[in-house]
């Protein structure tokens, strides 16, 4: 689990890396990668997410058995 929230987090720079890089130097060419490596990026955060979520993170809690009376 702890390498998929990893993933997401290099993600989310990769994506922030490419919107600062075109902001310096835009052309319509570098817009329009942009916005292709942008839609997949969210696509596989979003997928990636869901399936963190629906694994579930495994509690740290123990659970304490009592006995009944």
């Amino acid at each position: 689990m702890g390498f998929a929230r990893w993933i997401l987090l290099a993600l989310e720079f990769a994506l922030g890396a490419d919107i600062i890089r075109t902001a310096i130097a835009p052309s319509w060419d570098d817009i329009g990668k942009l916005a292709a490596i942008a839609a997949i990026r969210t696509g596989l955060g979003f997928f990636l997410e869901r399936d963190i979520d629906e694994i579930g993170e495994p509690s740290n809690e123990v659970k304490r058995h009592e006995p009944s009376a």
